[in-house]
This record gives C-alpha cells, structure tokens and sequence, in this order.
C-alpha cells in the first residue's frame, strides 16, 4: 500500500468524481467501476464533490487512518500506552497491512523510546 495524499484525493474526487478517479487512487477499485457505471446519471458527481470537501476537512492522522492504515503508525504516536501500541502494532502485522521487518522495525522505535 502506498502512500495516499489527502489533497490529491480531494482534487480527484472534486474533478473527476463523477467517473470515480479518486476511488481508483484510494485503492477502493470496486467503488470506482460502480462510479464509472453510474457516471451518466450526475449522482457520482455530486457524491465525489462532497467526499472531497470530506477529504479537504479531515485531518491528515484521520485520513491516514482510513486510507492507509500503515501510515497511521509512522508518526511518533508512542507516547500512549505503549503495551497498546504493540497490540496494534501485531494486529497490523497479522492482517498483512505491514511485513515482518516493518514490525520488528516499529517494535524496536517503541522500545528504544520508552526504554
């Protein structure tokens, strides 16, 4: 998964959102082909107007959060739990959404800051 700019979506969904470009960058391609099909009916273009507005007021960790899940973890958000954040570390790493080396990776940061 790679990263996703949040104003890049935006711009996607507020142009082209009516043939479902910024669903196809998104990684949702499922989406995107039902946009594609509705195109001829103006709804996918009112809907991609709103989801870049959407898009536009999200905060960066929140849009990470749902589009790229694995960069919600590298900004320095170990000052929490940090027993928390190795649980959800390992759930990342159990659903494949990062390797085996980004989690010893990951897990070694968290170490080396609270110890």
């Amino acid at each position: 998964m790679t990263e996703k700019n949040r104003s890049t979506a935006a711009f996607l969904a507020m142009l082209l959102g009516w043939l479902g470009a910024h669903k196809f960058y998104l990684g949702r391609p499922v989406a995107g082909v039902l946009y594609l099909l509705f195109c001829w009916s103006g709804i996918p273009g009112l809907v991609g107007l709103v989801e870049g507005i959407f898009y536009l007021v999200q905060s960066d960790s929140e849009f990470n959060r749902k589009y790229a899940p694995r960069l919600a973890y590298d900004t320095p958000r170990y000052l929490g739990d940090p027993i928390d954040t190795l649980r959800r570390l390992e759930a990342l790493r159990q659903e494949g959404l990062i390797s085996e080396e980004e989690f010893e990776s990951k897990r070694r940061q968290l170490l080396d800051r609270i110890g």
